[in-house]
């Protein structure tokens, strides 16, 4: 009989047993992004639901991915939008960053040296 080493052996067990069941055990159709199919009228009908597609339906559905459709879809342009102001925050991290790099390599090994203009009584302050 095999027992078990630790509590912390089982923990982890059953850990990597969830993590390798769930992708089989979720529906395939939770990853697609448009349900487009017809109806016996002959209309063309696209949803982002599968719940929304009759069960005499889903048969006949196909998967699509269309950008024209994901504008058109409100949750997809908040997170396109959504997206697109994180990437410009940080692209203007990064140069703030980068910048302040540069500018620290600028000075490294310099000493910053306080001059009084006796002309004009202006403190002057530079690296040497």
């Amino acid at each position: 009989m095999y027992m078990l080493k630790s509590p912390i052996y089982a923990w982890l067990s059953g850990v990597w047993c969830v993590a390798v069941l769930l992708p089989l055990v979720l529906p395939s159709t939770a990853m697609a992004d448009f349900f487009k199919y017809k109806d016996n009228g002959g209309n063309l009908i696209i949803t982002n639901r599968w719940e929304d597609v009759p069960e005499k339906y889903r048969k006949r559905v196909t998967v699509v991915w269309d950008k024209d459709l994901a504008a058109k879809d409100p949750v997809a342009r908040r997170s396109a939008a959504a997206l697109e102001q994180y990437e410009r925050e940080e692209a203007a991290r990064r140069a703030r960053q980068e910048a302040e790099e540069k500018k620290n390599q600028s000075k490294k090994g310099k000493t910053l040296v306080y001059e009084l203009d006796e002309n004009t009584g202006q403190l002057i302050r530079r690296f040497e």
